[in-house]
């Protein structure tokens, strides 16, 4: 077969070439692919993890909240009941003080009860000259001033019972304790959420990295796409003058022997055709493949 129709020799080398280019390219490739998926893997698995610690963050800012809002509640009540305590101390205190004064009286109580009853009834029911009335309304007043203040007496005693009872029955204690423990778990769950922001922040850095190494690789398989591209277009050039379309899973060697085959098919069906001979299928379809027709 002459220069000016097909030079085999020369498409074959250039197929070695193309292929032996295209080998590590494909090679190469597959490489990043792989590569590629495992860090796809991992950036959602990063995703998982750094989602699973904002909601835990979430949940631990909800429950600080919750714990800030009856901290204010147990506040209020502390200083409600603290003000109460002191409010019945002091009464105490008075209590106290009116029963280590107890009224000395001239006479028992009863006693002063029968004789106040007998001046009012005869301050109501005899006439009295001027002078003897206002003597009759001083002992009046005065036994009503000793039973006030005995009286007075004798509740203070009953009432500091009940009051004394109060005092005890409001445990200050219990509402320091409350706070202590909300105070503890709220120093618990921000130190827990510092550690959260750690991790997550760890965890969205190595997302970031992960990012960075996919965006390299998206960028390199580009590049060897685009090679790829032009050799497979141009091997394709070349198989198709000889009428083959698929070489998948074939060596060179195994091309070759089909290149030559098809290639002793074409100088045939040139021959042929000088002669004036008519042709098969297969011979005009590689002198039309070929551009000779």
């Amino acid at each position: 077969m002459t220069g000016s129709t097909l030079n085999v020799e020369e498409q074959l080398n250039e197929l070695k070439e193309i292929l032996d280019e295209l080998e590590p390219l494909e090679k190469r490739y597959q490489e990043l692919r792989d590569k590629l998926k495992k860090l796809k893997e991992n950036r959602r698995n990063l995703i998982n993890e750094l989602n699973q610690k904002i909601d835990e963050i979430v949940q631990i800012v909800e429950t600080q909240k919750k714990l800030r809002k009856e901290f204010l509640i147990i506040k209020e009540e502390y200083k409600i009941m603290k003000e109460e305590k002191r409010k019945y101390i002091n009464r105490l205190r008075e209590l106290k003080e009116i029963i280590r004064n107890k009224p000395r009286l001239p006479k028992p109580p009863d006693k002063l009860r029968e004789e106040l009853e007998r001046l009012e009834l005869i301050y109501e029911t005899v006439h009295q000259d001027p002078r003897r009335e206002r003597r009759l309304v001083e002992q009046i007043t005065e036994i009503s001033s000793y039973l006030k203040a005995y009286e007075t007496y004798v509740s203070a005693k009953e009432e500091i019972r009940d009051v004394r009872r109060k005092i005890e029955e409001i445990n200050l204690d219990e509402y320091r304790e409350k706070m202590d423990k909300i105070r503890e778990e709220l120093d618990r769950l921000r130190n827990e959420e510092n550690n959260l922001k750690s991790e997550a922040e760890k965890l969205q850095k190595a997302k970031t990295e992960v990012d960075r190494e996919i965006n390299i690789i998206l960028n390199e398989l580009s590049e060897f796409e685009s090679k790829m591209k032009r050799l497979r277009e141009r091997k394709n050039e070349i198989l198709n003058r000889f009428g083959i379309k698929r070489t998948t899973h074939l060596s060179f060697e195994q091309i070759k022997r089909i290149i030559l085959n098809r290639s002793a098919l074409l100088e045939r069906a040139l021959k042929k055709m000088e002669r004036g001979e008519s042709l098969t299928f297969e011979e005009f379809a590689i002198l039309v493949k070929n551009g000779l027709i």
